[in-house]
């Protein structure tokens, strides 16, 4: 909805409720409902005064830098003193007299963040105070965390919680000594974990009050990127001691299923792919795990994986929080869909993997077993989303089923041993197959409608 639409519609709100046409209640929920689209009219503007406040942020850092030589004690800790209280003073002032102005909002957020650290810079290099770049981070962390609540200002929990990720990753003690380097924090677990539920106490406030806006989705594509570096650290850390393909196979299957479902019941911003960041990121995860398994070479990856660790001893405390949570999250997401879902591949991907993990580590079956399993499991998944895309008049679900088909034929094709002509051949064919086919749905599709 363009600004002038929903200007018309703010007008025109109070009348109809007074000739009962909606409730007051209604009124709200469709202001609520349209918020989104009428700010994403401002996105450009928005977005260009962020870049100008980072620009300016980081132009006075270089300035900084260049001079940073000519300048005494004094004059550097007098500098520090004045981007800080300039940056909080301009931060206030906005807040106090210009509360609607999101632009300014959020690019006095942005400054005052990076001001920060740029204060905390000029203190410890002037004075030498020592540490470590990470103990330097996690001070900046803990002093700057309140800011996206303070004025409030999304570009800044942004920034927070990229700095909190950073911070996080380096605190892990096993990762220090995967790395063999000194990349530990001074904040204690308990510390960042009370760090992390502040910001997402206001991640979540925004997605009462502001859930459609730009500023919110890019919380959600950032928290979905760190939650994901995150897991990802924890499973290296997890399995260096112990590394079995197997159980990472079955760790990244939870792991995809639970984003898809969290990103279908909550955490969707629209209906377009940009705003559904945790959906279409598991989605694309779980399905190119499926994929990557396909092959009959795939049987020899895993094999040559095998650790004398046995696997029930891998199950740790990071197995048990992804169980409960895919147990919880498919429970909510069937009641509410009350119905076989259409990409239910994605969601069974866990226990599709769990299944194919024990056939292949029982050696007295055949080996063709498993991965005869994840290539059935594969088809008949495509098959039910191109049957759903069919009966609900979703082209693109059709096309994601036919695709998933056609990979899996592309992917054997590649394995045997035949010539490039042979093989390009087959491409053309199974190209022009896809194409007649999605010509005669849509024709059926615009016939139905």
């Amino acid at each position: 909805m363009s600004k002038e639409t929903y200007q018309w519609l703010e007008k025109e709100l109070p009348s109809w409720v007074q000739e009962g046409i909606v409730t007051d209640e209604g009124a709200q929920v469709l202001l609520r409902r349209y918020v989104g689209e009428k700010t994403s009219s401002r996105s450009s503007g928005i977005a260009f005064s962020l870049l100008g406040f980072a620009l300016v942020g980081l132009g006075i850092i270089s300035l900084l830098a260049y001079n940073w030589d000519a300048l005494g004690h004094l004059e550097r800790t007098l500098f520090a003193i004045v981007l800080l209280v300039g940056a909080q003073t301009f931060s206030f002032f906005v807040k106090r007299y210009k509360p609607n102005n999101t632009a300014l909002l959020e690019g006095s957020g942005i400054f005052w963040f990076l001001m920060m650290g740029a204060s905390l810079a000029i203190i410890g290099q002037t004075y030498h105070l020592g540490g470590t770049v990470f103990d330097f981070l996690s001070i900046w962390l803990l002093l700057s965390f309140g800011i996206a609540w303070l004025l409030p200002s999304s570009g800044a929990a942004f920034l927070q919680i990229f700095l909190w990720t950073v911070v996080w990753i380096s605190h892990r003690s096993d990762l220090s000594t995967l790395l063999e380097m000194n990349t530990d924090s001074f904040l204690s677990t308990w510390a960042l974990l009370g760090i992390v539920l502040c910001w997402l106490g206001y991640y979540v406030w925004q997605l009462r009050t502001a859930k459609n806006t730009n500023g919110t989705l890019l919380l959600s594509w950032e928290l979905a990127i760190s939650l994901f570096l995150v897991f990802l650290v924890e499973i290296l850390t997890q399995t260096r001691l112990m590394p079995h393909l197997r159980s990472m196979v079955n760790y990244f299957a939870l792991f995809f299923a639970l984003y898809y479902m969290a990103g279908m019941l909550y955490l969707s911003h629209g209906e377009k792919t940009w705003q559904r960041p945790f959906e279409r990121i598991g989605k694309f995860g779980a399905l190119f795990l499926v994929l990557t398994q396909v092959s009959f070479r795939a049987r020899i990856w895993l094999d040559g994986s095998d650790s004398m660790i046995d696997e029930s001893s891998q199950i740790g405390w990071l197995a048990i929080s992804l169980i409960v949570l895919f147990v919880a999250l498919l429970v909510l997401f069937l009641q509410k869909l009350k119905q076989v879902p259409a990409e239910v591949l994605i969601i069974l991907a866990p226990i599709i993997f769990l299944i194919y993990t024990l056939l292949q580590s029982h050696h007295e079956i055949s080996a063709l077993a498993p991965m005869l399993f994840i290539n059935v499991s594969l088809l008949l998944g495509a098959s039910w989303m191109i049957v759903c895309g069919a009966k609900e008049g979703r082209l693109g679900l059709i096309n994601q089923g036919m695709i998933l088909i056609a990979l899996t034929v592309w992917i054997h094709f590649m394995d045997a041993k035949f010539d490039l002509v042979a093989k390009g051949v087959a491409f053309i064919v199974t190209g022009i197959l896809f194409l007649v086919i999605n010509a005669f749905v849509r024709r059926k599709l615009r016939a139905n409608a």
